[in-house]
């Protein structure tokens, strides 16, 4: 399922995989692949076995790509079948998804399957299957791995990142060719493609389409990974919650970025009251028929960002309120966010000309910026985001890089260096990551230091006007979004209406 052609798809219940499912018939034509809920709850293994399979038999026969997709677990407690067999890991502190092997053995025996996603892998890490938590008005706090007993969120991230490693091995084992994750924040990218775990960023949702492009690229870039993206109709508790123009939108945003599988969630927004195809299944098909770049030659992997941010990944977007959103990282009650965490949020609040919140990435939390209107599209100049142990390689295209968070490895810092001296690449970072002998030669709350062709500018405020006027040329213009690939090729799209549509420049 990679290529340089992007792949199409749907997100659908397999029950609605059948001859009567007018919502699924209505878009089955335009189809490469379909991610289709198995959610087998607590049936008997070899029910449920057949039920997944006489579903799958159409797509078989249509000839459809499709990817087991579960997400039953991250609200059913407790999923033990009356013949034992036990569908989710579920201890006195844990709680996952355990797929029996039988199971994907049994999905193994159609070419189509191709693996596994697990629904909102990252929400339950970081927020402790708060569904769950939620459904049991606080009685159940379980995570999805063992935490670290202290508060170090560096080696909590490591072992996290070890963890998710050996449990995508685990579902690999059983004969899944691909696991997928999928990301309601935009966090633990990185961590997941790093151990094999394609990361699949939503857009519309509650997000901001293009700035949780940046996050995911910038992981599949550095990891090698193919780039998945949910087109999410849902808007909170409201589906559809964003219009068919909107979606048709950001299914034309994520061709010409160069995503590798794209998929629209759920088939539900298709039809109307009467069971007909409605004008979400007409913006589907027109974008289908019309618009994806069939014999597109070039995909993420030829992306080459000129805006870099460089961070450990500590999976803060913003969380903190009075109700839902807990003050902690990786899902560790002893692990709280500092004023490094949310430099991220600050610095992109610049590069897009103010137009993100300094507060979250995420409409989810409660603030006054989230009031605002829902927008998915805003003013990016060819950005992407890296872990903390970025390569020389995977930064060479950038003009200018922000330094930033808990932790940079030294092996990144000196491939940062080296482009400095060697490129010309302007650098934005506190005094904690900048070179000792770039130190030496500046002082105060704000220094320019020259360094070969280049320039370091070391401040203790990363987003302040004073350096926001410093980077403005490498800002674009605003209003536009532009993305720049190998070769020399642009993509440029001025904002239109409500930030929910685009022009291609």
């Amino acid at each position: 399922m990679n290529g340089k052609k992007m792949l199409l798809g749907i997100n659908t219940n397999f029950n609605n995989i059948n001859s009567e499912s007018t919502s699924f018939n209505s878009v089955r034509g335009n189809l490469d692949f379909v991610v289709a809920h198995t959610d087998p709850h607590c049936e008997p293994l070899e029910a449920a076995t057949a039920k997944t399979l006489a579903a799958a038999k159409l797509l078989d026969e249509s000839g459809i790509d499709y990817v087991a997709n579960f997400e039953f677990q991250n609200f059913q407690h407790d999923a033990t079948a009356p013949d034992g067999t036990e569908w989710v890991l579920n201890t006195e502190s844990l709680h996952r998804l355990a797929i029996p092997d039988e199971y994907i053995k049994a999905l193994c025996r159609s070419e189509h399957f191709k693996g596994v996603m697990y629904d909102e892998f990252e929400h339950t890490i970081i927020n402790r299957n708060l569904s769950i938590s939620l459904a049991s008005k606080g009685k159940i706090k379980k995570s999805v791995f063992p935490l670290l007993e202290g508060d170090d969120p560096v080696r909590q991230g490591e072992l996290l990142s070890s963890q998710a490693g050996a449990y995508a091995a685990e579902i690999k084992s059983k004969g899944a060719k691909i696991f997928v994750g999928e990301h309601v924040f935009p966090v633990l990218f990185h961590t997941f493609a790093r151990n094999g775990i394609i990361p699949n960023f939503k857009s519309q949702k509650e997000g901001v389409s293009n700035l949780y492009f940046a996050f995911a690229a910038g992981a599949a870039l550095q990891y090698g990974t193919p780039l998945w993206n949910c087109v999410d109709c849902w808007f909170r508790m409201t589906n559809p919650g964003h219009s068919a123009d909107e979606m048709f939108y950001n299914l034309r945003f994520a061709d010409l970025a160069g995503v590798n599988s794209v998929y629209v969630e759920s088939t539900s927004v298709f039809t109307d009251g009467s069971g007909k195809p409605n004008e979400y299944a007409e913006r589907f098909n027109d974008f289908a028929n019309n618009y994806i770049n069939k014999s597109r030659d070039y995909d993420v992997h030829d992306y080459r960002p000129e805006v870099g941010i460089i961070r450990y990944d500590d999976t803060y977007w913003g969380q903190g309120d009075p109700f839902v959103w807990r003050k902690m990282l990786f899902g560790n009650k002893k692990i709280k966010p500092d004023r490094r965490s949310k430099e991220v949020l600050g610095i992109f609040s610049m590069i897009t000309h103010g137009e993100t919140s300094k507060g979250s990435f995420n409409w989810d939390k409660i603030s006054p910026w989230a009031l605002r209107r829902h927008r998915s599209f805003m003013t990016a100049n060819s950005p992407a985001v890296f872990d903390d142990r970025a390569g020389k390689e995977f930064l060479q295209s950038l003009k200018l890089c922000f330094l930033s968070g808990i932790h940079i490895s030294g092996q990144t810092l000196s491939a940062v260096s080296e482009l400095v001296r060697e490129n010309g690449l302007t650098v934005v970072t506190p005094k904690r990551f900048a070179p000792e002998e770039i130190l030496g030669k500046g002082g105060g709350g704000y220094s320019e230091i020259a360094d070969g062709k280049g320039v370091w500018i070391v401040t203790d405020k990363l987003f302040s006007s004073r350096v926001k006027k410093r980077i403005a040329p490498f800002l674009g213009k605003k209003g536009e979004i532009r993305l720049t690939f190998e070769g020399g090729k642009e993509i440029r799209l001025k904002i239109t209406g409500n930030g929910d549509s685009f022009e291609v420049l």
